[in-house]
């Protein structure tokens, strides 16, 4: 009776963790060429809103504008993105902006380092639409989700 119960079990955890695998492998494919994240940054630049634009071979481009009028504020600067399980970084190319952060669904949030040093935290949703806070807490992410906290 207990062998049978026991390999039930296996089998249970077994199917579990294929099921809990496909989850994560099919979110981490989530940020296809085309995908649109809306940004904030609210220690460094908390009058704006970013628009990330990714692209083939993990490139993105980013529009910028001010929340209020909606003028643009930059001329659209370019980078490059990765993605490993939930974590994702995106490097641009012409200035040392690093956003280094964890994709938990619709929403990524994390640190915005220049030069190395973390200078705002930021938060992302999927769309158009601007999150509409960025709480403080995304260092509490990274470590649910298994990332040291270095620098990028």
């Amino acid at each position: 009776m207990i062998p049978l119960l026991f390999k039930r079990l296996v089998l249970c955890i077994g199917l579990l963790s294929l099921a809990a695998t496909a989850t994560i492998s099919r979110e981490a494919n989530q940020d296809q060429p085309g995908t649109v994240w809306t940004a904030i940054n609210p220690d460094a630049f908390p009058d704006d809103v970013f628009t990330w634009h990714m692209g083939p071979g993990g490139s993105y481009r980013e529009d910028g504008r001010d929340a209020s009028s909606g003028l643009s504020i930059q001329p659209t600067l370019s980078g490059h993105w990765s993605r490993e399980g939930a974590r994702m970084v995106l490097r641009q190319d012409d200035l040392p902006y690093v956003f280094d952060g964890v994709v938990l669904g619709n929403l990524y949030g994390g640190t915005l380092y220049f030069g190395g040093r973390a200078v705002s935290r930021f938060g992302a949703v999927k769309g158009e639409q601007a999150p509409e806070r960025c709480d403080a807490g995304a260092g509490v992410a990274l470590l649910a989700a298994g990332i040291a906290l270095t620098k990028p």
